[in-house]
């Protein structure tokens, strides 16, 4: 089966139609709610054809996306948890939101002096999203309330991959002390599995929302060798996956290299890749037995891009992916080629494999 499915980033709907995120979209979410029903409008009047949606990058799923939820804590799940322990917030209006870099970086040879899991669930932002939370139940009862960690009715969870937020919040200087002292490394990494685990398990039960799956966004899992994979990141996804749900993995960029300690992943189901990633190759290693989701290569959406480009990949993908499961995602950014982006949605109809239409929030 195959699917595709396309965002609006907030740099391309701040350019197109002046939307600003600011503070308060991100910690009101009765005024983000607001907004994000009028982005909803100025899409479905854009591209009445095309599926091409308001929510979460790569994150949130149209099919489980009601027109009455609300995004409670709608911040990334590794800013969360710097914001917790004391970082900054930062926000443009065009811009994705981001946090004061290496909140932790002083106790990274101090495990001992890590935050509890405790002080998080105990922090005034944590506390902040509960109050939220019981106030919409009994002012809204008849919406669907989303929490932090989860961006729809699904029930999966989102969680940034292990040394992604290793590095967000400590610094660099993990990498080194992959070599230096391995066991620290999967103490701060065991750690970070617990307050993750802790928090979901909090908000899934707060809001009423079964946890079923887990999204882990593990961007900088490229820069790792298949050996320091296997050490430093299946051990956890692995008791993440079998505590909560089947994982849908993320891997930015080129992960040929990743696929082997991958495969060691118990409970993968979807492997959601950057376009340098052999399609073929990930079916050589896993079959059809789990579903890829892959996005098309930025130098084929650029507006200088030749308009053949985006053709010549999808006939790539599809001839790689030889019948298995595939989901397409793309993400519209300012200085993309509007054209190349509806291109593969036309090309997709035009071959009978997805007829061209635009869902509707239910």
């Amino acid at each position: 089966m195959i699917k595709i499915q396309a965002s609006a980033s907030k740099g391309w709907l701040h350019q197109e139609a002046g939307f600003k995120f600011e503070k308060r979209y991100y910690f009101d979410p009765e005024y983000r709610w607001d907004q994000d029903h009028a982005i909803d409008q100025y899409l479905a009047e854009r591209f009445p054809h095309y599926p091409i949606y308001n929510m979460e990058s790569n994150l949130g799923q149209i099919e489980h996306t009601l027109e009455k939820q609300i995004i409670v804590g709608g911040i990334q799940p590794n800013l969360i948890i710097g914001l917790a322990a004391g970082a900054d917030f930062f926000c443009d209006p065009d811009k994705d939101s981001d946090i004061s870099i290496r909140p932790l970086e002083s106790l990274l040879h101090h495990p001992d002096k890590l935050p509890s899991v405790q002080s998080f669930l105990e922090s005034s932002l944590i506390k902040g999203f509960d109050a939220q939370i019981a106030e919409l139940k009994a002012t809204k009862p008849d919406y669907r309330i989303i929490p932090p960690y989860f961006w729809d009715t699904s029930g999966r969870a989102t969680i940034h991959g292990f040394i992604t937020t290793s590095m967000k919040l400590f610094g660099e200087d993990i990498f080194l002390l992959m070599i230096d002292d391995p066991d620290l490394v999967r103490e701060i990494h065991g750690w970070i599995t617990d307050v993750y685990r802790a928090l979901i398990d909090h908000y899934s039960k707060l809001a009423d929302l079964p946890a079923t799956a887990v999204h882990v966004g593990e961007c900088t899992g490229t820069l790792l060798s298949p050996d320091q994979y296997h050490d430093f990141i299946v051990p956890f996804a692995n008791r993440m996956g079998n505590e909560i749900g089947g994982l849908r993995w993320h891997s930015c960029g080129d992960s040929n290299h990743l696929l082997e300690p991958l495969s060691e992943v118990d409970t993968l189901k979807i492997l959601d890749t950057g376009s340098k990633t052999s399609v073929a190759n990930i079916r050589e290693e896993f079959g059809n037995t789990i579903e890829v989701n892959v996005a098309p290569p930025v130098d084929v959406l650029l507006e200088r891009s030749d308009p053949n480009d985006i053709e010549r990949w999808l006939d790539e993908t599809l001839d790689g992916n030889d019948g298995g499961p595939l989901k397409i995602v793309h993400h519209l950014e300012p200085g993309y080629s509007l054209d190349a982006n509806l291109r593969m949605h036309d090309l997709l109809d035009a071959k009978g494999l997805v007829p061209k239409a635009r869902r509707a929030k239910i």
